[in-house]
């Protein structure tokens, strides 16, 4: 049973944005796409995306690879940008 005070989200909201700085990391540290997916045993096609900031979703197991290979943090990887 529903609260009285529940109110339905009934139109799109824009929350905002997510950027992924994969690329500026990599670039930064002169690491290529296949030495990462080799060191940090994370899917090239993985990588590519994160890279072309298209990703949909990112998994925390992949998320901790990242950071441990790259030696950063998830706020160097990921920075949400609100809705002006």
């Amino acid at each position: 049973m529903l609260d009285k005070n529940f109110k339905p989200i009934l139109q799109e909201v824009d929350y905002g944005t997510i950027k992924i700085h994969l690329d500026k990391i990599m670039k930064e540290k002169d690491i290529t796409t296949y030495k990462l997916n080799t060191s940090a045993n994370i899917r090239f096609q993985t990588i590519q995306t994160l890279r072309g900031n298209s990703a949909s979703r990112i998994d925390f197991e992949v998320l901790a690879k990242l950071c441990y290979s790259l030696g950063c943090k998830v706020e160097d990887i990921i920075e949400y940008i609100p809705n002006e």
